[in-house]
């Protein structure tokens, strides 16, 4: 520790506390770090504790302070500008032009990755939706909702298994109306092929 040799008191590294390197006299400013952090109020001996029980703050009456905030003019946005992006039918803008493969349930992870690998599409796995109830279940069907209506995906499929609690009958009503050209949904225990079909509609 830098001992600054104006210093009164000094940091004990064991408890943190505050301890007199000299006798100080009552009225005598606590010197710490070379700055005046208050005054005694009694005398100190050398290595006593330096607490609130013999010092007081140097700090008296009240602070006045007044907020006088500095405002700056702000140039119109340039609305000209453009980007190579993708406008969806309802005016959001993509900047990829992806196809996902959005799962309501863990259970179908490696379903989704087969159809994603012969594809070139994107899968998102994840470990929820099964057994998921109350806001549990809502949190993840939330999550869900925002990626199949993310802009960044031209086109999504929705694949579930049919037993989880968020199967997709339960995800449809969370999701609300969606573009059929653009999202579709196959139920895997529905199809003797699921990862043909799967293929099938990424295509």
């Amino acid at each position: 520790m830098l001992i600054n040799k104006l210093d009164n008191v000094d940091i004990n590294l064991d408890d943190g506390h505050k301890y007199a390197l000299r006798d100080i006299k009552a009225g005598e400013n606590i010197i710490k770090y070379g700055n005046p952090i208050g005054h005694a109020i009694v005398d100190i001996k050398k290595g006593e504790h330096v607490h609130n029980h013999n010092i007081k703050t140097n700090l008296a009456g009240n602070l006045e302070y007044t907020y006088e905030p500095t405002f700056y003019d702000i140039d119109e946005e340039d609305k000209s500008r453009t980007f190579m992006g993708y406008v969806r039918e309802n005016g959001d803008v993509g900047i990829r032009n992806d196809v996902w493969i959005v799962v309501t349930v863990g259970c179908v992870n490696k379903v989704a990755e087969q159809i994603a690998k012969e594809t070139g599409a994107l899968h998102f796995p994840h470990p929820f939706g099964c057994s998921q109830l109350g806001d549990d279940q809502t949190t993840t069907q939330l999550i869900l909702r925002g990626l199949v209506n993310h802009p960044n995906a031209g086109g999504v499929l929705v694949l579930g298994l049919g037993c989880e609690n968020n199967n997709i009958d339960v995800f449809k009503k969370v999701l609300g109306e969606t573009n059929e050209r653009r999202v579709k949904f196959l139920n895997a225990q529905d199809f003797d092929d699921d990862v043909a079909d799967g293929i099938r509609l990424v295509r």
